[in-house]
């Protein structure tokens, strides 16, 4: 599995001292809330999550950490790679709250959609977002994903329906972004 290097952003693959990096970062309410879980019912992170969740990271074939400045942010993914189609599934999380907001997911995104598009030669990359995290939708929509259509109360949280939004962008979409 390549390091992907750049803007300040490091995407590895995950080690052992990762598991003390997810640790301190917790299940933030605000953040976990962004992946479509309710709030009032997330656990803490406990060590032994936290090794399952490096564990998880660490046997996926297509799974970076991201490190930023030498720490632990979070995680990028490439789920369901389908060679035939040539297509794969994005999922992303900062776990950092104090880290967003300030273009580091744009950054991550652009730099596995360079090696899917480059290395891997996929045509095209989709992923869906619960409809109130629009932080996330505004760094997909500026890598380029465009909205595909909507799964209308496909998340229950809180209480409460959210739709998701399905995005997708094609390999010579971000070409053309440069």
């Amino acid at each position: 599995m390549p390091t992907l290097s750049g803007s300040g952003l490091t995407l590895r693959p995950p080690r052992d001292d990762d598991v003390q990096g997810r640790l301190a970062l917790g299940n933030p309410p605000e953040v976990m809330r962004m992946f479509g879980a309710d709030p009032g019912a997330i656990p803490p992170l406990t060590l032994e999550a936290a090794r399952k969740w490096v564990e998880r990271l660490a046997t996926h074939p297509h799974a970076w950490v991201i490190e930023h400045e030498g720490r632990f942010l979070g995680e990028i993914r490439l789920d369901d790679l389908d060679n035939h189609d040539r297509r794969a599934r994005l999922a992303v999380g900062f776990y950092d709250a104090r880290k967003l907001g300030r273009g580091l997911g744009r950054k991550a995104v652009h730099l596995l959609l360079t090696h899917a598009f480059g290395s891997l030669a996929l045509h095209r990359v989709s992923l869906r977002v619960i409809a109130y995290n629009e932080r996330a939708i505004r760094c997909y929509l500026s890598c380029g994903f465009k909205e595909e259509g909507r799964e209308r109360d496909a998340a229950f949280v809180a209480g409460q329906w959210h739709d998701d939004v399905i995005m997708g962008v094609l390999a010579q979409e971000l070409r053309t972004l440069g």
